[in-house]
């Protein structure tokens, strides 16, 4: 359900804060606090991180909203790493940030107490976080930020999101839409209006170098899938009696072959070998299955198959292939066609990939390539796909799916 929220001005959200002077000292009052907090700043190797832009915003701070604070927190570490900060009692974040890495901590602070505060940290490896938001009928796109960070994005047409830098830590994600308006009111005076809708928030767990998703909004938009088991997968595809059930689609001037072969490589068994050649960067070659008129995946965790790749000379040229969901539909549907995917890097050895659901491409707003993402596309999909990357030659073997029971295949009347 959606929540309404009236706030009467950045005072409320985070009225602890006021700028006082060129060297940034803070007071909420007239009295200046003589205690202050000493933060150290390190790089991943131990030394000091020099000349480090910090950040400090109260914990309840939602960018977007609280932009009269922006330019008024932001300090610069010292050629030792260090900086010192004078703040009123309050509950803050402190984030470091540097290009290719980050930290943050959050620190509950009380003026007038004279114990010293020494607050460490240690830059690392950035995390992110992907998710998407419930849309009430006739909501477009909504904001999503992190609670204390200084950091918004705006969802696609669908409610998909994604953080791609963050700092390692537990966070508050929530989706708003906020405005920021002035009226004439009755007796003919200008009056100043700030409002804020929530659509939904969510915690992160935010670790360096991964990635975390969330759900923002009514939980019945979606369902949980169901914990995969041995009881729940099956061999889709295994290549040993041939490709024939495979099709081959191209652009208009690229070219694709797929035939069976021994596997090779410490595999035993026959795989798919498929050929592809693509006429640009904007060209695009697969080998797809058809499924019938759609099958509802739902329930679906995860797809994993087995591939390698071709020597390349061209040390620079990327070698991947996407595996995609999609959903084919008619004119005379009230559906849309398109798809989800994921990409993934081939190198020449046979190795094992796992394609979950929960971590499909993320979907920009021009939907690009046809992406919808998972959950626009998962209760009604009628073929997958592998798509050759920008050309090469691979070989594709045992895809098997996790978390639901064996479909069965209609037959394609037109092959």
């Amino acid at each position: 359900m959606m929540n309404r929220v009236w706030i009467a001005g950045l005072a409320v959200l985070g009225g602890i804060f006021t700028a006082c002077s060129d060297s940034k000292d803070v007071a909420g009052s007239s009295m200046e606090t003589e205690n202050s907090i000493a933060v150290n700043v390190q790089l991943a190797d131990g030394s000091p991180a020099a000349r480090m832009k910090v950040l400090v915003r109260p914990q309840a701070f939602l960018s977007g909203v609280d932009s009269a604070m922006d330019g008024e927190f932001n300090y610069v570490t010292d050629d030792d790493g260090t900086l010192e900060l004078n703040l009123n009692s309050g509950d803050y974040v402190i984030e470091a940030r540097g290009s290719e890495a980050k930290a943050a901590t959050k620190l509950s602070y009380d003026e007038f107490d004279s114990n010293e505060v020494v607050i460490s940290l240690d830059l690392k490896k950035p995390g992110s976080v992907s998710g998407q938001v419930a849309l009430p009928d006739g909501v477009k796109s909504v904001s999503v930020g992190i609670l204390g960070l200084d950091y918004k994005v705006e969802t696609d047409s669908f409610g998909n999101f994604e953080f791609e830098s963050l700092p390692a830590g537990d966070f508050d994600v929530v989706a708003f839409i906020y405005s920021d308006s002035s009226f004439t009111n009755e007796f003919g005076l200008e009056e100043h209006m700030e409002r804020m809708m929530t659509f939904g928030r969510a915690s992160a767990e935010i670790k360096s170098g991964k990635e975390d998703n969330v759900k923002l909004g009514d939980s019945s938009v979606f369902p949980e899938p169901e914990v995969p088991d041995t009881a729940k997968s099956f061999m889709f595809e295994d290549f040993e009696n041939g490709a024939d059930d495979w099709y081959v689609l191209h652009s208009e001037y690229g070219s694709g072959e797929i035939t069976t072969e021994k596997a090779g490589k410490g595999r035993s068994g026959k795989a798919a070998h498929f050929v592809c050649q693509n006429d640009s960067l904007f060209g695009w070659t697969l080998m797809g299955r058809y499924l019938g008129d759609s099958i509802d995946m739902s329930a679906l965790d995860s797809v994993v198959f087995w591939a390698r790749a071709a020597f390349q000379e061209d040390t620079t040229k990327r070698t991947f292939v996407s595996f995609s969901f999609d959903v084919n539909v008619d004119s005379t549907s009230a559906g849309e066609s398109g798809k989800s995917w994921r990409h993934m890097d081939v190198d020449t050895n046979w190795t094992r990939y796992v394609v979950r659901v929960d971590s499909m491409e993320a979907v920009d707003s021009n939907h690009t390539g046809g992406n919808l993402g998972w959950y626009a596309v998962r209760k009604t999909i009628t073929n997958i796909s592998i798509f050759g990357g920008t050309g090469g030659e691979f070989w594709i073997d045992d895809i098997e799916f996790f978390g639901m029971k064996k479909f069965k295949i209609k037959e394609d009347d037109e092959d």
